[in-house]
């Protein structure tokens, strides 16, 4: 006998949730943290450095005219980058804005500027946390900031700064070792090193991926035993809670706290990124110098519908780096 049956109904509706969801909530901690230097009124942003001449130890003999004079600015020297322009842009139809019905989504203008805004300032973070080196617009490629994980570079890593190089004075430290193979020894030995670059017990941020990030909290202590290593912490048995992290490290030569940073260490074409990135940063020390902060600008529409971007222009200035230094297992 004849019925109807579900899977031969016709115009039934679809059961769309009025929902648009994202599980992406990537945070930008580095440009939320950093200084807002100065406004740049030229494509070449230019700072000067200076250090003090290392002590002389020894008198002068009674009666003795001058003779010498010394030079009190033979150490100075300018640094410089680029300033880059980042951009997104979007363009929406007349039909998909006035006439369909998006499950949620009320405003598709809206919704990708929101998106394009998000997407931009992750760019942002990424150039300044990558191995980009900076570069002159000569009409056929753009200018380009140099990224940290260029300015971070010691004597035997400098190649890689191509155009105005830093100086041998004012040079970063590097830390080469494999993340697994880090100590709490060799965290040590490189704020003592950064100690004695500049004499200052820093107060250090960590901008680190989840594999440095981890190595921090799996440090262990080894006891006298051979073979035999134990990792001691505390906690409230009561409370049927085990925190085992580790935010703050605290060595004799200064602080540094760790921020997971999910955009860091991304190479010099953006492709790749290499695990076990960090940079020790005295956040004092950097500049962003906007020239122009994210904005949207809408474009006529001709009848095909809203166009618009979202854009930005930014350099990156890191005043010294020697007091500052990059975690890097494959340089």
């Amino acid at each position: 006998m004849a019925g109807l049956f579900e899977v031969n109904q016709v115009a039934k509706r679809e059961d769309l949730l009025d929902l648009l969801t994202r599980v992406d909530e990537k945070a930008t901690p580095l440009m939320s943290m950093i200084k807002k230097g100065s406004t740049p009124r030229n494509t070449l942003l230019e700072w000067p450095v200076d250090t003090y001449a290392d002590p002389s130890l020894g008198g002068v003999v009674d009666g003795t005219d001058v003779s010498i004079y010394e030079n009190h600015a033979v150490d100075r020297a300018l640094l410089r980058s680029h300033l880059q322009t980042f951009r997104r842009t979007a363009k929406v139809s007349r039909l998909a804005q006035e006439v369909s019905d998006v499950a949620g989504v009320t405003d598709e203008i809206a919704e990708a500027i929101s998106k394009k805004g998000v997407e931009l300032v992750r760019d942002m973070e990424s150039t300044l946390l990558s191995d980009q080196e900076h570069q002159a617009d000569d009409g056929a490629v753009p200018y380009l900031l140099r990224g940290l994980g260029v300015w971070l570079r010691d004597t035997a890593n400098i190649g890689v700064q191509t155009t105005f190089q830093v100086p041998v004075a004012y040079r970063a430290t590097v830390e080469g070792t494999a993340t697994a193979s880090l100590t709490e020894t060799s965290i040590q030995t490189l704020l003592q090193t950064l100690w004695t670059n500049t004499g200052m017990r820093g107060d250090y941020k960590l901008f680190a991926d989840a594999t440095l990030r981890r190595r921090f909290t799996d440090f262990t202590r080894t006891i006298a035993t051979a073979g035999y290593s134990s990792r001691d912490f505390n906690f409230d048995g009561a409370s049927k809670k085990v925190t085992n992290t580790t935010t703050i490290f605290e060595g004799d030569f200064g602080v540094i706290e760790i921020l997971a940073d999910n955009f860091i260490g991304y190479s010099a074409d953006g492709t790749t990124q290499e695990a076990g990135r960090g940079y020790l940063l005295d956040m004092d020390k950097l500049h962003l110098r906007l020239h122009k902060n994210p904005t949207v600008e809408r474009f006529e529409d001709q009848g095909g519908g809203e166009r618009f971007m979202i854009e930005s222009r930014a350099s990156l200035c890191v005043l010294n780096p020697l007091g500052m230094a990059q975690f890097s297992p494959a340089l």
